[in-house]
């Protein structure tokens, strides 16, 4: 439909006998539709031109996305060395990916309480705020604290890019879309580290260039993100121009809006998962390790906290994470266990590969980021051809199966040549199988679960998956940093007793500023090797214990065929009726679930 047909567009009550309203405070209907999704499906219905300018933004911030995700490490690592902290590096990436986990939630709820392109505008505002406070950070709390603000942002800007395409894309196309999205990783893939190469170099271990790596995105993401915030906005504008959304709009009350994006429970999920990871981190720097009085207590509560988040949802919550219906639904729990425990095996074997290589084969920054991101070029690619896999069979269970066991021989390969004597080509190879294996996961781990849900329900159940998943991710860096925390202190005082306390201490907090001074091939150099080495090679047990489950979960998944519809389980199957001759009045366009 073209803009210019907005006018002739039947009004309320007309066409199909649906109409929109904006009024989301009345209602008691459990199964009602939220604000949020009847404003994306009445924009749907009178989007024109404005959706090939909606397509160039979702490109343009998925470039910068991608950007942020192949380079910050870098810079985050750089800060850690600066400050002398590396040791905490890992404690950042849980946080980061506990934050990036559970925001999703949060930013989903609102997407579905408020609009799209409310929202999207949002998470930019926290995006760019803190990489502000990145860039402008005099200590390691500083930086800790922008990552937080950074973290949310990134999430939400990647779950409102799921959303979006699940508004706008059928089921059978949707795999390929969402591999689309990734392009940016192969252009990324050779651009990324020419910039770190600059920005995030160690020669000078006083440089502080890292900061205008994160600055940079302060002013990228407001440029690249106004195309689609625009037309979702637009969008929105012309549907109620039209008629098919009431230009009465009641913006919902601080307590409505309390239990819709389900505060306490968000609350309880996150201090739950970070009071249980970050001891993992901080024990080896308590005076009295585990048996530390806060490392105690923060194991506790956390405990307590993730029992009462079950309560929580189960029995009281007006407005629950996820539908009850569909906890037990194994089409929605096993693409989201899949997604855990994927990821906390992939970030198992990856989180220190960037340093590992660095200090093994004396690896520039710039050569250090073609290895690391060499997987994030795999799983684009085959992202992409995995889509196109799923347009032709219509199908994606079985892919999935076979993602999972590449994944796995990868690991394989990592275990057995990721030491010192391996040839650049031994090590690659193993990242270019985990790409392959997690590209096909990655796709249709999202189209496994959104499918099987009417549209209402798609936003959250996206949400959760990823929720799960980057929770997994968090998992794994937690495991790492445990690993790190205990076996890299003890492996170099094994290998270079010769050297000094003060040393020694300096090696692990800071080792990509420590190898300057040991050129390859000297003693000192040759022991941080084969500290390191032994510190990857018990990362990679737990990585291949871990991604052994993915092959058995996959397999129990259900094989449903993609059609052109928007999902294979639509609203009749939810409602019982058909969604498209409902009428959608003000009393129902929100209530509780």
């Amino acid at each position: 439909m073209c803009s210019s047909d907005a006018a002739n567009l039947p009004k309320r009550g007309e066409e199909d006998g649906r109409s929109f309203s904006e009024d989301p405070s009345s209602s008691a209907d459990s199964d009602a539709t939220q604000l949020g999704v009847v404003k994306a499906e009445a924009a749907r219905r009178v989007v024109g031109w404005q959706l090939y300018v909606a397509w160039l933004g979702i490109a343009l911030v998925s470039y910068v996305y991608g950007l942020d995700n192949n380079t910050t490490y870098a810079y985050l690592t750089a800060a850690a060395t600066f400050f002398s902290d590396y040791n905490l590096y890992p404690a950042m990436s849980v946080v980061q990916q506990v934050l990036i986990g559970v925001m999703k939630l949060p930013v989903a709820k609102l997407s579905d309480v408020f609009g799209r392109a409310e929202a999207y505008t949002l998470s930019i505002a926290f995006y760019v705020l803190g990489f502000i406070v990145i860039a402008s950070s005099q200590s390691t709390a500083a930086v800790f604290g922008g990552v937080v603000l950074q973290a949310i942002g990134n999430t939400g800007t990647q779950i409102m890019q799921q959303i979006v395409i699940a508004d706008w894309v059928p089921a059978d196309w949707r795999g390929f879309a969402i591999g689309i999205v990734s392009w940016p990783y192969i252009v990324n893939f050779a651009i990324a580290p020419l910039i770190t190469g600059q920005l995030a170099s160690f020669s000078e271990p006083t440089s502080q260039k890292w900061r205008w790596g994160a600055g940079m995105f302060c002013i990228l993401l407001p440029i690249v993100s106004s195309p689609i915030i625009l037309t979702l906005a637009l969008s929105q504008r012309t549907a109620k121009r039209s008629g098919l959304l009431s230009r009465t709009r009641a913006s919902p009350g601080a307590v409505t809006l309390f239990k819709e994006v389900d505060v306490i429970g968000l609350f309880l999920i996150v201090t739950g998962w970070l009071l249980i990871l970050l001891p993992l981190q901080l024990y080896s720097r308590a005076p009295q390790g585990w048996s530390t009085s806060y490392i105690i207590a923060m194991l506790v509560i956390g405990g307590c906290c993730l029992i009462a988040t079950a309560v929580w949802e189960a029995f009281f919550s007006p407005r629950p994470i996820i539908r009850r219906t569909y906890i037990f639904n194994k089409n929605v729990l096993l693409p989201t266990l899949i997604g855990f425990f994927d990821f906390l095996s992939f970030y198992a074997s990856w989180l220190n590969a960037y340093s590992w290589a660095q200090i093994t084969f004396d690896f520039t920054v710039k050569e250090a980021t073609y290895f690391s991101n060499a997987q994030s070029l795999c799983l684009t690619v085959f992202g992409i051809v995995t889509g196109i896999v799923a347009i032709v069979t219509k199908r994606y269970k079985w892919q999935m199966v076979t993602g999972a066991c590449i994944r796995v021989l990868g690991i394989g390969l990592m275990i057995c040549y990721r030491t010192q004597g391996s040839s650049t080509a031994q090590v690659v190879v193993p990242q270019i199988l985990q790409g392959l294996g997690g590209g096909i996961l990655g796709v249709q781990l999202q189209v496994a679960a959104q499918v099987n849900v009417p549209h209402q329900d798609v936003a959250m159940v996206t949400a959760f998956v990823l929720l799960l998943t980057e929770i997994g991710g968090a998992v794994g860096s937690a495991v790492v940093g445990a690993v790190q925390n205990h076996v890299l202190p003890t492996k170099i005082a094994l290998y270079l007793p010769q050297l000094s306390i003060a040393d020694k201490t300096s090696i692990v907090a800071a080792p990509l500023a420590a190898i300057l001074n040991y050129p390859l091939g000297s003693p000192v150099r040759d022991g941080i090797i084969h500290a390191w080495s032994d510190f990857m090679h018990v990362c990679l047990i737990i990585a291949i214990v871990t991604g052994a489950v993915p092959i058995i979960l996959t397999v129990m998944l259900s094989d449903n065929k993609l059609t052109r519809d928007q999902n294979v389980i639509g609203d009749k199957a939810r409602f019982g009726h058909d969604s498209e001759g409902t009428h959608v009045d003000e009393s129902n366009a929100d209530s509780k679930v």
